[in-house]
């Protein structure tokens, strides 16, 4: 079983504790409302740590080696090198998408209520039609080290953010549900897993059980035709199984199978956890052993104290996307009851303070990183309210 007294002793050496730590959910809300209108006062539009191929270098980069190259060197330098690059700031579907849904969770307000409608509108009309109608895709061309995919093509994590902003938010109406349920098996599943993009063959598990989860949603929560619905439930059980068929003896789950995927870090880890429990909860399927050996895992070797890790057991390296993924793992621990929400306000106080638009701080160091939507904004609003509706009060 997970450690039910969380990892969240007093900050370890080197990372010394806030002076205004965050401690309810008055608090939470404030930090909520002021990272919405930092993001929505630039319309959700900034930098991005994969924009590195829409200026005009990007399009002559012909070879892998020179688009991987170019894109990262833009996301890890210091200094932001896009202007000089004519890289422009990008509204991207996925960011509108996450925060959507973020501000789905607090609708009882008219205020937040009118700001889930305004960005699910926005990412609804992203929906794309056409050869891949019903999904969604990334704004800018996408080279890592183990595939290239063009802005042309959807992806399954810009869908899964996507359709579940839009969903949450009431902005899908019948046919378009319909496109994207047919959308997503006839493109994003090989009849075994779901598939990052249509033309990549490779396992990838936050991926596989991201469509997992969006599938036994629709199967289960949507006006669809009752041999769809069969069809994506049937589609979630297999693909659930193959990454439970994954995870390590030791409770992690790698990055993917084989030599070059073999890595573990803590926002993938939490995609895997949070999927997971989604679709099996969806599907009435009892993880429960293989979800606490996991949640043990994350736990035990992604945190250093109150401090995510980017890496296992590796020294802490700082990223707006993991630090906002780590308060949203601890709060959704705390709603399941691995760990109690003292921690998932200390991972809070821990992280908060670099992210621009909670108006505590602005890290030195590649600033663009943090100042992301995609990145930034969007997973930790996401967080925020995340932890606001398990807190007391």
């Amino acid at each position: 079983m997970p450690s039910r007294t969380a990892p969240a002793t007093p900050s370890p050496p080197g990372h010394p504790a806030p002076d205004h730590p965050v401690r309810s959910a008055a608090d939470v809300l404030v930090l909520a409302d002021r990272l919405f209108q930092w993001a929505d006062a630039r319309t959700w539009a900034g930098p991005d740590p994969y924009d590195g191929l829409t200026g005009p270098l990007g399009r002559l980069a012909a070879h892998r080696v020179l688009r991987q190259g170019l894109l990262q060197t833009v996301k890890r330098c210091p200094a932001d090198l896009r202007p000089a690059l004519g890289i422009r700031p990008l509204r991207t579907a996925t960011a509108t998408g996450c925060a959507a849904g973020a501000c789905a969770r607090l609708s009882a307000s008219p205020v937040w209520r009118e700001r889930a409608l305004r960005l699910g509108r926005w990412t609804a009309a992203e929906q794309l039609t056409g050869r891949y109608a019903g999904l969604w895709r990334y704004e800018f061309d996408v080279q890592t080290r183990w595939s290239y995919y063009p802005a042309s093509v959807p992806n399954l994590v810009a869908t899964t953010f996507c359709a579940d902003g839009c969903l949450d938010a009431g902005t899908l109406g019948d046919e378009a549900v319909g496109m994207l349920a047919r959308g997503l098996l006839e493109h994003l599943h090989n009849g075994e897993f779901f598939l990052y993009t249509p033309t990549s063959g490779v396992l990838v598990h936050n991926a596989n059980l991201m469509g997992a989860a969006l599938a036994a949603r629709l199967a289960s929560t949507t006006p669809l035709p009752a041999g769809l619905a069969d069809r994506l439930a049937d589609a979630a059980r297999r693909a659930v199984e193959v990454s439970l068929a994954g995870q390590r003896p030791d409770g992690a789950w790698p990055y993917g199978p084989g030599p070059r995927l073999d890595w573990v870090d803590g926002f993938h880890t939490g995609y895997v956890l949070l999927r997971l429990d989604q679709a099996t909860t969806l599907l009435g399927m009892d993880v429960r052993t293989p979800l606490e050996h996991g949640v043990d895992h994350y736990l035990r070797h992604l945190f250093d104290g109150p401090l995510p890790r980017y890496f296992a057991d590796a020294p802490t390296r700082r990223d707006p996307n993991n630090d906002a993924t780590a308060v949203r793992m601890a709060a959704w621990a705390a709603e399941r009851g691995f760990t109690g929400t003292d921690f998932a306000l200390e991972v809070l106080t821990a992280v908060e303070g670099r992210h621009p638009g909670t108006g505590t701080g602005t890290p030195r160091r590649n600033r663009a990183l943090w100042e992301s939507p995609r990145w930034s904004a969007a997973p930790l609003l996401d967080a925020l309210t995340a932890l606001h509706a398990v807190l007391p009060g």
